[in-house]
């Protein structure tokens, strides 16, 4: 199974689009997450024609998103635990509040910072894909594909 995966895409206004890069990739996927600040529900709109999407709501949502996409979610996948939280309201050590959260997961999807991270801790995959609309401090914008099969595989990619 293939997961496509974004967050923080930031996307107000009339005039947005997704990136290009990202949006073939998607097209290969057999799921879409979205780990929140979608902004506008047309993100949801516009990935769920490529694949079915999961989505969690973060603090720049507005109150339409924030009433009808949940905190996070918990997904079981071919097997795998899979938490997903934006990661706003977890101030401080974050990795130690998500472990928290989600104490059983294999994977654990987050956004909030843009920064991207892909790393095991302690058996859990920790998962920020960065955002592939709004880089902030970081180089490249980013999302990110988990293949799930007898193993993970992750992958951050990054594009200017």
């Amino acid at each position: 199974m293939k997961i496509g995966v974004v967050s923080d895409t930031h996307m107000a206004g009339k005039n947005w689009e997704l990136p290009g890069r990202m949006l073939d990739q998607f097209n290969k996927v057999d799921l879409i997450i979205h780990a929140g600040d979608l902004v506008s529900p047309g993100v949801i709109e516009q990935l769920s024609v490529l694949a079915p999407v999961k989505a969690v709501h973060g603090n720049a949502d507005p109150l339409e998103l924030q009433s009808t996409l949940p905190a996070r979610l918990n997904l079981e996948l071919l097997g795998y635990k899979i938490g997903v939280a934006h990661g706003h309201k977890l101030r401080g050590h974050i990795m130690d509040k998500l472990s928290y959260l989600f104490p059983e997961e294999d994977i654990i999807i987050f956004g909030h910072t843009h920064k991207a991270l892909n790393q095991k801790i302690n058996g859990q995959l920790y998962f920020n894909p960065g955002s592939p609309t709004d880089r902030r401090l970081q180089a490249q914008y980013s999302f990110g594909i988990i293949e799930l099969s007898q193993t993970i595989v992750s992958d951050i990619i990054y594009f200017k």
